[in-house]
């Protein structure tokens, strides 16, 4: 697996988020320009957009000239389907992946959740391969956001990538509810992780064409609850941090 040597040109939704700018700093320092779109503006970006994902005119305009669009925006956990998840998390989502089909944009990552994977036995390692199963609606939406990826990856030829993210705490009360949950800190994700883990998906040589699922986690603490192999091997993404490295929250 080879790695990219130019900078890219990189559009970032959500990116004014706790993940989101963790992502965009770390693909600045790799020298990829960063295009941020947000409903609130996003600081050292080389440029910000102030839009909502629910708009579609925006959407397509933001997306315009992009390499890559990395897609983060979304209700970000258990809510009311009708109320709070359906609007962003399905239309905002189809907005921003239709939009980089409409402009050839060639690669497109997606944040899906861990959480597509609940259902299983955490008493062993769930491997990609184990296939989903899930317990809310949230994760729902996530599993719909993989669909909806490999299709475009096989009717389209963009190349696809689903982030399977781990427990990124945003908040005190996050990483509270984390540390608590009796495998929190085996799927935890620290936000360095998380920039290292989306700058190897920008960087890494694929295939026109080509979707994969991969989980994105920190290291764990006590158990591995997900395999990273088939992580390391597509784009080289090792993770560095173990709870409670990485996150500013809980001393």
């Amino acid at each position: 697996m080879e790695m990219a040597t130019t900078g890219k040109s990189v559009l970032v939704t959500g990116s004014a988020g706790g993940v989101g700018r963790a992502i965009c700093r770390e693909l600045q320092e790799a020298g990829h320009e960063v295009r941020g779109f947000d409903r609130l503006a996003s600081d050292d970006v080389d440029q910000s957009i102030v839009g909502d994902i629910l708009d579609r005119q925006a959407v397509f305009d933001a997306v315009a000239g992009v390499d890559t669009v990395i897609h983060l925006a979304a209700t970000p956990d258990v809510a009311d389907f009708i109320d709070e998840l359906l609007e962003p998390n399905v239309r905002g989502l189809f907005h921003v992946c239709d939009a980089a089909r409409e402009h050839g944009v060639p690669r497109l990552i997606l944040a899906s959740s861990i959480q597509v994977i609940f259902g299983h036995d955490w008493s062993t390692s769930v491997r990609i391969e184990d296939g989903p199963q899930v317990i809310n609606h949230y994760a729902l939406t996530k599993l719909w956001a993989e669909d909806l990826g490999e299709m475009y990856a096989r009717v389209y030829g963009m190349t696809v990538i689903a982030a399977r993210m781990g427990w990124l705490p945003r908040a005190l009360s996050h990483a509270e509810e984390l540390f608590a949950h009796p495998q929190g800190t085996d799927m935890y994700l620290s936000h360095g992780d998380a920039g290292r883990f989306f700058r190897a998906c920008v960087d890494a040589d694929l295939a026109p064409g080509q979707y994969e699922a991969l989980f994105a986690t920190s290291n764990p603490l006590k158990q591995a609850r997900v395999d990273l192999s088939e992580t390391e091997r597509i784009v080289g993404f090792k993770p560095q941090d173990t709870w409670p490295e990485g996150q500013p929250f809980l001393k």
